[in-house]
């Protein structure tokens, strides 16, 4: 329900609280970036162009939502510091927070359509669909921004309350759409490139090659379940929550930088993979490995699935 100065003081932590924790995952969260973006940019002359150009921009703005979040924070801890009132009354740092988050996901997400495109021969009923979907959440999160900045955050006063019961804060189903959009597009994306390793693994008779794909499917749940739980929690806490206290924020919060750290966790696995004791192997659309053999193996392929595999000494194995 709408906060009262009542409500407020007698449980700070359930509004205080989640900026405080948020800040701390915040910072974790940009340590985490330090650390894999000097992984990146130390082999970063293997990737093409826009890798780079895209790694560049979310690694900015996930820097920059970190910045507002100091910010946000050193106005409610330090200079508003015992004003109750402030301390609720949300200010434009937090009202862009839907717009920073879906510029973090968007650029990740359209790079995981373009690499499933690719597995599906450049379809292009696959990649409108996914497209559609990205796009929903985007446009969702736009709205939702300027929604906020129309709509007035404070606290009631005692003669509201004392009144009578006060009116439920009302779901929004636009920011609804726009995080069970982003999770779906997850989930799919998710599917479609574990279901494109499980088919390969029936063809492959190597077992270094199972350990490969083995390792890239580790990967791939490694990049994909943290952002889409963390969606999916922030959907149920604030449908659940919203007239209860800010818990639901704190999930928001973390949610972009949560993205940016699984295209990191992709990126760098791949070039581990690639400069691991057995470099050499390629996957070329999925994961542009190399993998030198230096003896012959047996490799059945399913001729409408793979093209066809060299016979010699010095292999490339292709995933298309």
């Amino acid at each position: 329900m709408p906060l009262s100065l009542q409500g407020l003081e007698t449980h700070p932590a359930n509004y205080i609280g989640p900026a405080l924790v948020s800040l701390t995952l915040e910072a974790v969260q940009t340590g985490i970036l330090i650390n894999q973006s000097l992984t990146f940019w130390e082999r970063a002359e293997r990737e093409l162009g826009i890798v780079r150009v895209l790694v560049s921009w979310v690694t900015t703005v996930a820097f920059f939502q970190t910045c507002l979040s100091f910010f946000t924070s050193w106005r409610l801890f330090v200079d508003n510091f015992g004003d109750w009132y402030s301390s609720v009354l949300f200010i434009w740092a937090d009202k862009i927070q839907s717009t920073v988050t879906v510029t973090m996901a968007a650029p990740v997400q359209a790079f995981l359509i373009w690499r499933c495109w690719t597995l599906f021969h450049r379809n292009y009923y696959v990649i409108i669909s996914l497209a559609i979907l990205l796009l929903a959440s985007v446009v969702a999160s736009i709205v939702v921004t300027v929604e906020t900045f129309q709509f007035h955050f404070g606290i009631v006063p005692q003669s509201e309350v004392d009144a009578g019961p006060l009116p439920k804060v009302q779901v929004n189903p636009i920011f609804v759409l726009t995080l069970t959009s982003s999770a779906v597009l997850d989930v799919i994306l998710t599917g479609i490139l574990l279901t494109f390793l499980a088919r390969s693994k029936q063809h492959v008779t190597s077992s270094r090659f199972r350990r490969i794909l083995k390792r890239l499917t580790v990967l791939i749940w490694e990049a994909a379940l943290p952002p889409c739980i963390c969606a999916i929690l922030t959907v149920v806490t604030y449908l659940t929550l919203v007239n209860e206290n800010y818990w639901d924020l704190t999930f928001q919060a973390i949610l972009g930088k949560l993205y940016v750290i699984s295209l990191f966790v992709t990126l760098n696995g791949r070039a581990e993979l690639q400069d691991g004791p057995a470099p050499g192997f390629s996957t070329n659309r999925l994961s542009n490995m190399a993998w030198n053999l230096s003896t012959p193996i047996r490799v059945d392929v399913c001729p409408s699935f793979f093209p066809r595999v060299s016979t010699s000494p010095w292999r490339q194995w292709h995933l298309t």
